[in-house]
């Protein structure tokens, strides 16, 4: 019988640890990726996250023509568990608001001056 030192024994160990967790995240962004590139009625998914409040929870965008059409939660996301606050639900408006601010404003001799 062999017999294998401490050191080599934890050498293996870890490889195996560490090819193990590679695999398994591996599995998980592959899926990822197919989930983006869905098609339904030229509607393309895009994995992403809402940005909206602290606790950015997963989305996924539903792209139609190159604009963004709908948010709806990930169901892959350990957070929100594949629903969005009513923050998250309102971003596509909040996307497309004409009121919206476009550029960062700076308060210096007359009020809302462009930088």
């Amino acid at each position: 019988m062999h017999t294998v030192s401490r050191r080599r024994f934890l050498q293996i160990s870890s490889a195996t640890v560490g090819l193990a967790a590679t695999g398994a995240a591996a599995g998980h962004l592959a899926g990822q990726a197919a989930a983006a590139g869905e098609t339904e009625r030229g509607v393309r998914k895009v994995p992403t996250f809402c940005d909206i409040c602290f606790w950015k929870c997963g989305a996924i965008a539903h792209v139609k023509d190159g604009k963004l059409w709908k948010i709806e939660g990930n169901p892959d996301d350990p957070l929100g568990r594949g629903r969005l606050c009513p923050r998250g639900t309102g971003g596509v408006g909040a996307h497309f608001d004409p009121d919206r601010l476009r550029t960062p404003l700076v308060r210096r001799r007359k009020r809302g001056q462009e930088v």
